[in-house]
């Protein structure tokens, strides 16, 4: 019987006698078997060094990150994440150098034990709604239900594919959209945009922090002229208070770091909001000896 192959060791093709060959000549056999001795020497080395690693550790009560991942049997950055997310206690010594105690890894495996996962979750359905609910509710489009109650971390459960939203959270975040029947002009978020260059987020968020009445009609979002154009006077005054770095490079002729070293120097009180760091004015006026 003639069998077409492929030499496991040379890639060439050939024709075996038996179905048992892999190899087309008496050579690349035996290159091929010296190989895989080979590569078993050095597994039964590598284990080896492993058990001897771990011996010298034996006796050890504190660990650096690496050898902590020997002890444990795992790599090192899984034991940095088990110290970011606080399930394993770590000691910074200095910069360069951390330390884990022997005690803290025991405590730390005593302290988690294997429970079996449960994936059925047991609720009470009548307290909950479906996107379909919430959009038959509140006359919305049920797309965009989905992100209205990620961006106000409304409670959800989530049945294989379904979702159901928490009643109670639903109800608050849109009892807000009660009309003011003492209102009378209103902008559509277009408008908004037009008229302040803000996007649909923005918007979103500013009537959010600002608690500004809003309504809805035939599916479509009005916010108060009056409220809206308020919290946007109001933040501006209170931009206009501030400094942001470019701003006080410029004014001052300063490096970016000479800000900074300021700002930490005399301990000035600074605000990020996103990339943008702002502090007051009148604090890095009167440390720069600017007379009112």
């Amino acid at each position: 019987m003639e069998v077409k192959r492929i030499c496991q060791w040379c890639g060439k093709p050939f024709i075996a006698q038996k179905t048992t060959t892999n190899y087309c000549s008496h050579q690349c056999s035996s290159r091929g078997y010296k190989h895989r001795m080979k590569e078993r020497r050095m597994e039964l080395i590598h284990s080896q060094e492993l058990l001897e690693v771990k011996k010298r550790l034996e006796s050890q009560e504190y660990f650096t990150f690496s050898q902590a991942a020997k002890v444990m049997g795992v790599s090192r950055q899984y034991i940095y994440k088990l110290v970011k997310e606080e399930k394993l206690r770590a000691s910074r010594i200095s910069s360069r150098m951390s330390f884990i105690r022997r005690a803290d890894i025991e405590l730390m495996l005593k302290s988690k034990p294997y429970e079996r996962v449960v994936t059925k979750v047991e609720f009470d359905i009548a307290e909950y709604y479906t996107a379909e609910e919430i959009a038959e509710k509140y006359k919305v489009n049920p797309k965009w239900v989905w992100t209205y109650t990620r961006e106000h971390n409304i409670p959800k459960v989530k049945i294989r594919q379904f979702n159901y939203y928490s009643k109670k959270h639903i109800d608050a975040a849109f009892a807000k959209y009660k009309v003011d029947n003492d209102l009378t002009e209103w902008y559509t978020p277009e408008e908004i945009q037009e008229k302040y260059g803000m996007t649909r987020v923005a918007i979103r968020s500013q009537v959010y922090r600002n608690n500004i009445p809003s309504k809805k009609e035939h599916g479509q979002i009005f916010y108060s002229k009056l409220h809206f154009d308020l919290s946007k006077s109001s933040g501006q005054e209170k931009e206009a208070e501030y400094y942001t770095v470019q701003e006080a490079m410029k004014k001052f002729n300063l490096t970016r770091e000479s800000v900074y070293n300021t700002l930490r120097f005399h301990e000035i009180k600074r605000e990020k909001k996103g990339r943008v760091v702002k502090f007051l004015k009148v604090d890095f006026d009167r440390v720069m000896g600017v007379k009112k």
